[in-house]
């Protein structure tokens, strides 16, 4: 009976070929993991998010509720937290330096005064790197509450023209708007929150020298602590 020929070269390379697939599956593996890591450490968090739900097919609870504010839904009055309390703000806070920031108690309002110049980059309205984490954690302290927010962006008297903002009006409007976009990305309902430029209006200080314009580079958050319904505080 005739022989075949090359029936254990064949079997040799089959077995020969799977270490082949077990190195491209480490290498795989290896990758994913060294690619986590570099997110973990570099990457902005909302992007990160992004990056991990599209690998898994799922969304983190925090833009399902980002989605649900944008579609206007809202939370159920029985799923609110109580209102939260002027200690709770400071608390959320408490890592930022106290001349950076001023935090009023009054009846109805928990007023909080940014300054400008510790919050957002010299005329922009991109938040620093170093307070961006605070305003997060205050989004997340007012997210599921149902209280009214005001935000009122302010700027000294010195003129701006540029492409992005050709006047005052447009950068102290989207000062104010980047808080409000960081709050509803953290859970607050988008519809409770109304925001406002002034430019130099309703001036603290002189604007004849620098630490009086510095004191009018500012953003002011008024938080409703009445529970009242829904109407601008």
């Amino acid at each position: 009976m005739a022989r075949r020929r090359g029936g254990g070269h064949d079997e040799g390379g089959a077995h020969g070929g799977s270490w082949k697939i077990a190195l491209a599956d480490l290498m795989t593996v290896l990758m994913v993991f060294f690619l986590v890591m570099w997110l973990i450490s570099v990457v902005d968090p909302g992007d990160r998010d992004a990056f991990v739900d599209s690998l898994l097919g799922e969304k983190s609870s925090v833009i399902q509720q980002q989605e649900a504010s944008i579609r206007g839904e809202e939370l159920n009055p029985l799923d609110l937290k109580p209102p939260a309390s002027t200690a709770e703000i400071q608390q959320a806070m408490s890592r930022v330096d106290p001349k950076d920031i001023d935090i009023e108690d009054t009846p109805e309002f928990t007023k909080i005064t940014l300054r400008s110049d510790s919050f957002f980059e010299s005329g922009r309205a991109t938040i620093n790197e170093r307070t961006r984490l605070q305003l997060e954690l205050l989004g997340e302290t007012l997210a599921g509450r149902g209280q009214l927010i005001r935000i009122t962006g302010y700027t000294d008297s010195l003129p701006i023209n540029t492409l992005q903002f050709p006047s005052n009006w447009e950068l102290s409007a989207s000062r104010a708007a980047t808080v409000a976009r960081t709050f509803i990305f953290m859970g607050v309902e988008r519809d409770l929150i109304t925001i406002e430029g002034r430019a130099d209006n309703d001036a603290v200080a002189p604007n004849d020298n620098a630490y009086g314009r510095s004191l009018n580079r500012r953003v002011i958050i008024m938080v409703d602590k009445t529970g009242r319904p829904r109407q601008r505080p």
